[in-house]
């Protein structure tokens, strides 16, 4: 509880005092979080590409920086253990992650509407590519060192080598019919 006091910035007593229970308490913050959650404005005459290439650079620093963000996703996917208690908090975790795959196939399917990226491209599986990539970058800034140098400057190289893969991965076209 005294975790989730510090990522509230209020003290144990008032956790304990406004709320019935644990559960609610970090039901309360993933809320908190999550409203400050930038999502870029989908405007029609922006590309796609951008827009997820500024979506998923937005949110990476939400999530790797210091703040309310990052702390709740450090619960939610380093403390938070399945269990039947927890059940509230796994499906908050896989709504967010749910929201983020919608968000990128809906960006992906206007690409491809728009000439951006192949007809071809299994809409699918390239924002699931995505979203791993995405994932594996977020951990590299997060957990590890290998990127201590001019970490956003190659996190965003990083990420645009990821869009880039899908104009040209072969892998990540539909069969032909």
């Amino acid at each position: 509880m005294a975790d989730l006091a510090d990522a509230a910035g209020v003290s144990r007593g008032a956790v304990y005092g406004h709320y019935k229970n644990k559960i609610e308490v970090c039901l309360a913050m993933c809320d908190r979080a999550f409203g400050q959650i930038e999502v870029p404005d989908e405007n029609a005459r922006v590309p796609a590409l951008d827009i997820l290439l500024r979506a998923g650079m937005g949110f990476l620093r939400q999530c790797c920086e210091p703040g309310s963000v990052q702390r709740v996703l450090e619960i939610l996917y380093l403390k938070c253990e399945r269990s039947d208690e927890n059940e509230p908090l796994l499906r908050r975790r896989e709504l967010l992650e749910k929201q983020g795959q919608r968000f990128g196939l809906r960006q992906i399917r206007r690409a491809v509407e728009r000439g951006e990226l192949p007809a071809r491209l299994d809409v699918e599986l390239a924002s699931i590519y995505l979203q791993s990539l995405w994932d594996g970058i977020c951990g590299t800034l997060a957990w590890t060192e290998r990127l201590r140098d001019d970490p956003w400057n190659r996190a965003e190289r990083m990420f645009r080598a990821g869009l880039d893969s899908l104009r040209s991965s072969p892998y990540l076209l539909l069969a032909d019919a």
